[in-house]
Parts: C-alpha cells; sequence; structure tokens
C-alpha cells in the first residue's frame, strides 16, 4: 500500500499506528493518498519513495511517500489456540482489575474477531485470573 507520512518520519521499519486525519485534510488534494489506510491499525514502513509533497500540519511542512504493509501485532492468546502458523480469530483477554499484561492482552492494532495468523510463539505469561496464556506474533 503507498501512503503519505511525515518526512521526518519517514524511515523504512516505522511502525506506526493509523489515527485517521485532521480537518483540514478533507479539503486536500492528496487525501485519498493519506487517509487511505485503516484507522486503529498499525504499519510498518517497507520502502521509503523520493517524491514528497507540502504539507501544513507536519512539523517539517512536508510528507514523503512511502510503501506499508499492515504491522505483526505482539498479543496475548490461550495456549491451547498457540499453534506456529495457525490462523486464530482473535479476542482481547477479559481481564479484572490492574494486571501487568493489560497491554498485550488488549493489544494496539487488534480488534476483537479480526482473522489472523501465528507468526512466532513467545513465553508463557502469568495470569492473574488463572487462564493459561502464551505471548504470541500475529499478522492479519
Amino acid at each position: 500500500m503507498i501512503t503519505l507520512i511525515g518526512t521526518s518520519l519517514a524511515k523504512e521499519g516505522l511502525v506506526f499506528t493509523f489515527n485517521g486525519g485532521a480537518n483540514k485534510c478533507e479539503s486536500c488534494r492528496y487525501k485519498k493518498s493519506c487517509l487511505g489506510l485503516e484507522k486503529g491499525r498499525k504499519y510498518m514502513i517497507t520502502n521509503v519513495k523520493k517524491v514528497t509533497h507540502k504539507c501544513p500540519l507536519h512539523k517539517d511542512e512536508s510528507v514523503q511517500t512511502v510503501e506499508v504493509e499492515p504491522a505483526t501485532i505482539r498479543a496475548a492468546v490461550e495456549s491451547k489456540k498457540a499453534f506456529n502458523g495457525s490462523t486464530i480469530i482473535f479476542r482481547n483477554q477479559e481481564c479484572e482489575g490492574e494486571c501487568e499484561n493489560f497491554e498485550i492482552c488488549h493489544p494496539e492494532g487488534l480488534y476483537n474477531d479480526d482473522k489472523c495468523q501465528i507468526e512466532e510463539i513467545g513465553p508463557k505469561l502469568i495470569c492473574k485470573n488463572g487462564k493459561n496464556l502464551v505471548e504470541v506474533i500475529l499478522s492479519h
């Protein structure tokens, strides 16, 4: 996918969450390029092009053309569902109270019912609610 990002941010390997555009973007001639990503999703820049455009919303007042792909995301899943290469329907873990695993149990960039593939299986997690959870890297 091709999009535009602030020139100072246009670095191969950068992972970012697309949060949508500002009100001023609605009248911009480049809005289809800038706003073509899915809001709330994480992306990784895979290639930086030489093409730049003026943009008053960025601190360097320009945006650069980049190629992006959906980023992989670190998440927690039940151990019994964690098989390398398998496809799962992602669900946020139901947690009660404060938990050290909250960010991995409710990862930014994934929504309930997203179809994901398990790319890598990491360590088991300690769950205060007694669930058997494991850390995984997911692609969607």
